[in-house]
């Protein structure tokens, strides 16, 4: 997770995904990676109830000098109840809508 925007009713994560080898946008691995790797960002929209606990430690900074709050230990969901967990802490969000979107 490379940055995490909460504001009135939404709730922005960017970072890096992993495309499955089925995804259109799939390339092979760059050098000295596992998988094909693209920036994006997963939107909650129409978010109503939202907590962020255990924080976790600050973020480490990368090989490229960026911020990096670290990887997904799990993500779950039910119904419109979103659970994540991580180094970057413990998100329950409940939205109406999730989306994601690969840059460019």
């Amino acid at each position: 997770m490379l940055e995490i925007q909460a504001r009135p009713g939404v709730l922005v994560c960017e970072m890096d995904l992993a495309l499955n080898t089925d995804h259109p946008l799939h390339e092979p691995a760059s050098p000295g990676e596992r998988h094909c790797y693209r920036r994006g960002k997963m939107e909650f929209s129409q978010v109503f109830e939202l907590h962020w606990l255990d924080q976790g430690a600050p973020p480490a900074r990368d090989a490229t000098g960026e911020l990096d709050y670290g990887s997904f230990d799990s993500f779950e969901v039910e119904e419109n109840l979103y659970v994540m967990t991580g180094d970057f802490g413990h998100i329950t969000v409940t939205a109406l809508d999730l989306s994601i979107r690969l840059r460019g």
